[in-house]
């Protein structure tokens, strides 16, 4: 059923787009001056605005039917990876692979915080924004934590520390929130930088369901 809703909300998408371009760019620019906004971003936020509405007419309708289908498919396994997020919240940063030189005073605070408020929010959009705000905190909080350094959080530094934070966030549902978030994410996002924290996301969770070794 997600991938089908997929398919349509991209083509609506895409359809609206490519048919009412010019009206939806003259509508923004009666609030917006032309030369407020560059070109590639007055696209981007129209892009962004399209897909809203269509998820609130489209996936708001049905998404306690989504939800109760893949709770159906994914329920042992959701069961597993929340147990296993249970025990491994009591490890240490170091426990994850973080080096002792990334380890953060506050525990990655503002990082768990932002993430765990991603229940708060019911548009798959929405939740993106939400998963793209908290995995941005993390190198954020770093250089406040570490004042004076010139090192930068790699992808390799980064993904362990997200671990822990998304460990710790103590999401509800995580496995059905990475199925959603995955299939509905905007096409173009893909390619952009909230693709590569949804990706960022999307191994997280399996390293935990797979590769996070309790024992």
């Amino acid at each position: 059923m997600l991938q089908k809703m997929k398919q349509y909300i991209d083509h609506l998408q895409a359809a609206i787009l490519d048919g009412s371009h010019d009206l939806l760019k003259s509508v923004a620019l009666r609030r917006v001056p032309s030369n407020a906004l560059p070109i590639d971003e007055l696209n981007t936020t129209l892009s962004a605005a399209v897909r809203r509405q269509i998820e609130t007419d489209i996936y708001v309708p049905l998404m306690e039917k989504v939800h109760d289908l893949l709770s159906t498919d994914i329920e042992s396994e959701e069961f597993a990876l929340q147990r296993k997020c249970i025990r491994a919240r009591s490890r240490p940063q170091t426990f994850y692979g973080i080096p002792i030189q990334h380890i953060s005073p506050s525990s990655w605070e503002s990082a768990i915080y932002q993430l765990a408020n991603i229940g708060a929010y019911t548009l798959p959009c929405d939740k993106l924004d939400a998963l793209l705000a908290a995995a941005k905190e993390i190198p954020a909080l770093y250089r406040v934590e570490h004042p004076g350094t010139d090192t930068h959080l790699g992808a390799d530094d980064f993904l362990p520390i997200f671990i822990y934070v998304l460990v710790n966030a103590k999401v509800p549902d995580l496995l059905h929130l990475q199925h959603v978030l995955c299939t509905l994410c905007d096409p173009d996002k893909r390619l952009s930088e909230t693709g590569y924290y949804l990706s960022s996301f999307e191994a997280a969770v399996s390293y935990i369901r797979h590769d996070l070794d309790l024992d």
